[in-house]
């Protein structure tokens, strides 16, 4: 019986350990990622009564002062707009953690989803494939400036 549950024990330490580990090292970027979706719920009420009569807004620092919403990120900035084609408006923030890049599947979240259409622009070399998508992910890995 000791045996048993002396292999068991190894086998669940194999298996778990170097989750544990991860979460570990990478628990910053979780709460960041966690911060950042009750920021998107904080949000979402403001976003989803938004109307022909709303005033536009195309950065977090005007949706703040229209709504008084107070929306703060605590890494890199968010990206809002009313304008986003199909849809009434946009959110994005970049994720951080390797845990919700997994589950995502991605490293940005745009909600309700990003609807622009594609937008090549080949000004200067090298070729930007989508040159909004661009402006998005820059916004969204860096601080936001005032």
């Amino acid at each position: 019986m000791k045996n048993k549950t002396k292999k068991m024990l190894i086998i669940v330490s194999i298996i778990f350990l170097p989750i544990l580990t991860y979460v570990i090292i990478d628990y910053k970027n979780i709460y960041v990622d966690m911060y950042n979706f009750w920021q998107l719920n904080k949000a979402k009420p403001y976003l989803e009564s938004i109307d022909e009569n709303t005033k536009d807004f195309s950065n977090l620092k005007k949706f703040n002062e229209i709504y008084n919403a107070d929306i703060q990120p605590i890494k890199n900035c968010y990206y809002t707009s009313n304008s986003n084609w199909n849809e009434k408006y946009i959110f994005w923030f970049k994720l951080e953690s390797y845990i919700y890049i997994y589950i995502y599947i991605k490293n940005y979240i745009s909600f309700p989803k990003y609807s622009l259409p594609i937008g090549k622009f080949c000004g200067w070399w090298p070729c930007v494939d989508d040159i909004n998508k661009d402006i998005f992910e820059r916004i969204t890995s860096n601080p936001c400036r005032e």
